[in-house]
């Protein structure tokens, strides 16, 4: 968890939400009042906004911002909010009716996890992607869609607050388009959506300027 005191904050409407990204590059001018950072991938993911809700059970929405590779449908430098989330790198073989769905979960949470129908399709997976085509494998448990981004922590996110009853909005920043330059082009884009989620919070979420 970080707090930090700056000269201007983004305050909530209320003190129920908190902003989760995975890294401080990403919201490089930390303008909200309360951030947790998770570092990356799945299990950092996971862990981190367990243990913050657990201690912070007044806590009723989390807001994920993060950086995402493009897939279907989107361009760099679009910033997306994502209501369906898919585990890209589960796969329990005959045990399951698909990759992508955890082997003795509760059905609710054991695949496809969906916190509405007004975003787009997230795919987490704790690797950098820079081969969409490696991943086509997996679309078929999206029930005919194709998945519109790829990340490593969304689902992670979207699936702790299933369990523990907390609403998940999630937005991402397309920073590279997962292929052979990705790397090069996350490094140079990984903070420029950060002026486009601020916007979205003032606009959609009612965040306010305070001193």
């Amino acid at each position: 968890m970080r707090q930090l005191s700056l000269l201007t904050h983004l305050r909530p409407p209320t003190d129920d939400v908190v902003i989760v990204t995975a890294l401080p590059s990403e919201l490089p001018e930390a303008l909200p009042e309360t951030l947790l950072f998770t570092g990356v991938g799945k299990i950092n993911a996971s862990y981190v906004l367990t243990r913050y809700l657990t201690n912070h059970p007044e806590v009723k929405t989390v807001i994920n911002y993060g950086t995402a590779g493009g897939a279907i449908g989107v361009k760099q430098g679009d910033l997306i909010k994502c209501t369906t989330f898919v585990q890209g790198d589960m796969d329990c073989g005959d045990l399951t009716s698909g990759p992508g769905v955890t082997f003795g979960d509760d059905p609710s949470v054991a695949g496809v996890i969906d916190f509405g129908t007004d975003g787009l399709v997230c795919r987490t997976q704790d690797h950098f992607v820079t081969d969409l085509k490696a991943l086509d494998l997996f679309q078929h448990i999206m029930y005919d869609k194709s998945f519109n981004c790829v990340d490593m922590e969304a689902y992670a996110l979207a699936k702790v607050c299933a369990n523990m009853g907390k609403n998940f909005i999630c937005y991402k920043y397309i920073s590279d388009g997962a292929d052979d330059n990705s790397d090069s082009d996350w490094q140079e884009n990984v903070a420029k959506g950060e002026p486009l989620f601020y916007d979205v919070l003032k606009t959609e979420h009612k965040f306010t300027h305070v001193q």
